[in-house]
């Protein structure tokens, strides 16, 4: 019996995407077609329809397109971890939610007829140092976290610590940058090729995050970022917070994808 497939506004239509959402990720390499009729028009088949699922459930989740490639790629096994990893960051924003409910209260509780906006600011502030020692405490022991807090003051400018206090470095952004150095050893561990395709995600992938922490690529930020970054790699082993703990191996590793992907991009225009 042969298998039914589908051409791309039938498939979009049974499936309730959008025939772009489908093209565009046929160019991610999230889920391309099974097969092409003889003019080149794309025909997908039941088992496309399935890795949709698997695709949009993920997306849902709230796990970046690359990240949802990656865990299709590599199985249960990491499904199940990342799965856990996510419910952590929910959780996290469940608890954000809930202060902003709380600063809402302590608002509508100030007995005065005009608001006070720095009162109001003083209280959000509050409620925020309280969440964020919550998260970071589950990440980093005291030490470390006084250890990055040095390096910071003596990486940045004071004009860039203000810039990065008004940004907030969230339990979200520190879990992408986690799930960034569990890549670079799992792919180092693997003997991979600065130059795949999987490595080159990875590099492009910081580069993401950089771009996010930098602000658009902010000057200061950027010397800041550079001079924490070697700062970090000039302390003993045994001071360095392991979470964020290179071998020389790896960090030449993601330094040469990182190079790559640069030198790729410029031959590009």
């Amino acid at each position: 019996m042969a298998h039914q497939l589908y051409l791309t506004h039938e498939f979009a239509k049974k499936s309730s995407v959008s025939v772009r959402t489908l093209q565009f990720y046929d160019k991610k390499g999230l889920l391309s077609p099974s097969a092409h009729t003889r003019s080149g028009y794309r025909l997908y088949s039941e088992d496309d329809l399935v890795r949709l699922q698997q695709i949009l459930a993920l997306k849902y989740l709230g796990f970046s397109l690359m990240e949802i490639k990656n865990l299709i790629r590599q199985g249960a096994n990491e499904l199940s971890f990342a799965l856990t990893v996510q419910k952590e960051m929910l959780l996290g924003k469940r608890q954000q939610i809930d202060a902003i409910i709380t600063a809402i209260e302590k608002i509508e509780n100030v007995e005065t007829k005009s608001l006070d906006y720095k009162a109001i600011v003083k209280i959000i502030e509050a409620i925020q140092v309280d969440l964020k020692s919550q998260w970071i405490s589950r990440y980093l022991s005291s030490e470390e976290s006084r250890t990055l807090e040095e390096i910071a003051e003596k990486s940045f400018s004071d004009e860039a610590l203000r810039k990065l206090a008004q940004q907030e470095y969230t339990e979200e952004m520190h879990q992408q940058y986690c799930h960034f150095y569990d890549e670079v050893r799992r792919l180092v561990a693997q003997d991979t090729d600065p130059a795949s395709q999987e490595a080159q995600e990875l590099a492009q992938y910081l580069t993401d995050l950089n771009r996010q922490r930098s602000q658009g690529w902010n000057q200061e930020l950027l010397t800041g970022m550079k001079k924490s970054w070697e700062t970090f790699n000039l302390l003993p082993e045994g001071q360095k917070p392991q979470v964020f703990a290179l071998t020389v191996k790896e960090t030449e590793f993601i330094r040469r994808a990182c190079s790559i992907l640069y030198e790729q991009k410029s031959l590009d225009g």
